[in-house]
């Protein structure tokens, strides 16, 4: 007989939960919702959504006017929130809340003038919502990359920059 351990971290992160547990409640009330991507990176789980009733678009032109949607763990952009705006979206926002704290610097950094350095991949969604969150952002994918980057001020905006990491960066990219 084979014997298995769960470790008791196992399972999704808090964010994670947070989107799962907002889809189902959003499921619940109104049989049938669209999400604007993968609402997690967990095939099984959207799968077990979608059985539920979720619909899975790419764009928000893809979404009925007047749908309700969900918006993903990973967050989206400005342009995102005012494009299902105009289509009379009922939105319901599933973002991870560290997601979110790093969309509020990016917004801050547009406020302020700043560029905004994001590193992470450039091609992950949630690295694609924190920088349309601003104008003048780049995306830096490891540390001689930004090395450059730093060494080249010129490429930055004369207020400075404000750096963030990709939530999911691990610790040894962060040091």
């Amino acid at each position: 007989m084979i014997s298995l351990i769960t470790a008791k971290s196992a399972g999704f992160c808090a964010g994670v939960s947070r989107s799962v547990s907002i889809a189902e409640q959003a499921l619940a009330q109104h049989g049938s919702v669209y999400c604007l991507g993968a609402l997690v990176h967990n095939r099984d789980e959207v799968r077990r959504l979608e059985a539920l009733g979720m619909v899975t678009v790419e764009r928000p032109g893809d979404v009925p006017a007047g749908a309700t949607v969900l918006l993903r763990a990973h967050g989206e952009g400005r342009e995102v929130y005012e494009a299902l705006h105009a289509r009379g979206a009922q939105i319901v926002d599933t973002t991870c809340g560290k997601v979110e704290r790093i969309h509020e610097i990016a917004r801050n950094a547009e406020k302020m003038g700043k560029t905004l350095i994001v590193f992470g991949d450039p091609e992950h969604p949630e690295v694609l919502g924190t920088c349309g969150w601003c104008r003048d952002y780049r995306v830096v994918q490891d540390a001689c990359e930004l090395d450059r980057l730093l060494s080249a001020p010129e490429k930055l905006a004369a207020n400075g920059a404000y750096l963030v990491f990709q939530s999911t960066q691990t610790k040894k990219n962060l040091k």
